[in-house]
């Protein structure tokens, strides 16, 4: 069963009516594109957990022209790529998107091998601009995880990491990457993260 989910702004796309995901709530998207202002425009998006793709849409919104998700699970990747398929108007032809089912750490890792091409990028000349993870609040990734992606191929010294976890969940700098910003939102923490 679906449900709907409000975009900023009204616009409306489906989400699963399942547990297995946990959509950013419109407070927290509001904030972090409040926060990212105009350097969304014309930027590239890894999203990482995506879900229904609520955090690809609102990137969309705001002028991202590239967007790669991942998700694991095969249906809800069916709902995020029609609703990401449902921002792009038929005329706006310089809007990339790819939604991958898979695994992320296995995803990334295959990107490391150079086994994974891309439909939409060419990751030895085009790095993300921004790349936002969002993994299961339960499951304390972040060491493995943050160290994955700050080791990919397809980071770049102004890419912005967005990490969405739980407010007691601490995150640290490290030799690789250092947190620039942070901010709670009730339950959830969102921190910001650059390569060093």
């Amino acid at each position: 069963m679906k449900t709907h989910l409000k975009l900023i702004g009204g616009q409306k796309i489906y989400s699963p009516k399942t547990n297995l995901t946990r959509p950013t709530t419109l407070m927290v998207r509001e904030a972090i594109f409040n926060i990212l202002g105009r350097e969304v425009v014309n930027s590239f998006w890894l999203d990482l957990y995506s879900g229904s793709g609520s955090i690809s849409c609102e990137a969309i919104n705001h002028g991202a022209k590239k967007i790669i998700a991942i998700e694991k699970n095969r249906e809800i990747a069916m709902i995020c790529k029609k609703n990401l398929l449902s921002m792009i108007e038929p005329e706006e032809k310089d809007i990339k998107i790819e939604i991958i089912s898979q695994d992320v750490f296995t995803w990334i890792r295959q990107t490391k091998k150079n086994s994974l091409p891309s439909k939409i990028i060419n990751f030895e000349q085009e790095k993300f601009d921004f790349i936002y993870l969002d993994p299961p609040y339960k499951e304390f990734l972040d060491k493995s995880l943050l160290n994955l992606i700050f080791t990919a191929d397809f980071i770049k010294k102004s890419s912005i990491v967005i990490y969405e976890h739980a407010k007691n969940n601490f995150i640290e700098d490290s030799d690789i990457w250092k947190i620039i910003d942070k901010r709670k939102y009730g339950q959830t923490k969102v921190s910001f993260l650059i390569k060093i």
